[in-house]
Parts: structure tokens; sequence; C-alpha cells
């Protein structure tokens, strides 16, 4: 029986790596594989690419509303399939990922999920909360934090500066957004160090407009 694989891990655990080696094994054993990516992931347009530039085409970019068992059912129907390999998988709809498993139960066709586990908040991306509920079988991908424990948080940073409210989704190298992968207790040590110095800021504005108030009376 197929399986649906969910493998996630931070940023930088090599995610998009595997997947490009995970094709290529495939095809050196004349089986295939096709790639599939959610439209909102915008690096790269059409292709996935590797935190070292190394990229493939993807054969299907899924929006919202796309329904994946139906794009598959129509594709087996002229070419071969053993196995889609689903980069930044965080990114689906709930609804995709039960699609998913239909394409594991009923067409018998391999699905491997790659993506991240939480945002920058912490909190569960809906695409990987549905993966962590459907998946078969499910690994996390290693990479280290700068202090060399294990790095599972990823933290978001603006102009260089780092950040811990907005949106939840903002793409690596878009607008000056860039993501650095920690521990836990590396991020809640910068997290502490955020808000002493906003907590600084707005003591200093108070202070001044007292100060403002006093000299105007």
């Amino acid at each position: 029986m197929a399986k649906l694989y969910f493998r996630y891990g931070a940023m930088g655990c090599g995610k998009t790596r595997d997947i490009i080696k995970v094709w290529y094994n495939y095809k050196e054993k004349g089986k295939k594989a096709i790639i599939i990516k959610p439209g909102i992931d915008t690096k790269g347009n059409n292709k996935i690419v590797s935190r070292d530039n190394t990229e493939l085409n993807t054969d299907y970019v899924i929006l919202k509303d796309d329904n994946i068992y139906d794009i598959i059912t129509k594709h087996i129907r002229k070419y071969n399939l053993d196995c889609i390999l689903v980069d930044e998988a965080q990114f689906l709809e709930r609804h995709h990922v039960e699609e998913l498993t239909d394409i594991c139960d009923d067409l018998n066709i391999t699905v491997m999920c790659y993506g991240l586990r939480a945002d920058f908040m912490d909190n569960l991306f809906p695409g990987s909360a549905a993966l962590f509920a459907y998946a078969d079988v499910i690994e996390e991908m290693k990479t280290i934090c700068e202090c060399m424990d294990g790095a599972t948080r990823n933290v978001r940073f603006v102009n260089g500066k780092p950040v811990f409210h907005g949106e939840q989704v903002a793409i690596d190298g878009k607008d000056q957004v860039t993501y650095i992968s920690m521990c836990r207790k590396c991020r809640k040590k910068l997290l502490k160090e955020h808000n002493k110095s906003i907590e600084k800021k707005t003591t200093n504005k108070e202070k001044f407009k007292k100060a403002l108030i006093d000299a105007l009376r």
C-alpha cells in the first residue's frame, strides 16, 4: 500500500535538496516522480530552489482551490507515475492533504511531503497540522543552531532585525525577509532581548513626552 510521508524540519535542514535527490533516484531506477508545490511559494516561480541554488522544474503549481486528486487522475491517464514529491507542504490547505491521502489509498501512488512544522511565531501551519494528522510516516530532518544544539525554530528577520509578530507567510528572500533556524533556548533569549529593547524605547518615549509637556507649561 502506498504511504503518505511528511518530512519536516527547520529552514536549512535540506528539505528541497532531499526532494531533488529523491527525484533523481527515481529517475535512475526508471521510475517516474513528479514535483508539485503550493502557488503561495513564489520563490523560484515554477521551480523548486534549494539554499545552494540547485533547482528543478515543478510539474504542477497548486492553487488554493485546486483539487490535487483531479489533477493527478488526469495526469495518469497520459503518463506513468510512481511518486509525488511536494515542496513547501506547510502551505497546503487541509483539503489538499485529504486529497493526497486519496491519491495514496485509491491510486496507490506514494506521496512525500516536505515542509516546516511551525511558523516564526511557533504556530502550526494549516498544511503541517493536517499532515501531522494524516501522514502514515512522520520524519524530522535535522539541522543545528548557532549554539550547536538542534535547531527546531525559524526566526524571521526583516532588514536584518528579528520580528516576532506579523503575517504568517512571508517568503524567504522577498521584501528584505530572511530566516535563521534556532533552537528553542536561543529563540527565547533573542525574544527577551527584543522585548527589552522595545520596553526601553517605550520608556524613553514616555520620558521625552513628559519632559516636553513640562517644558511647555
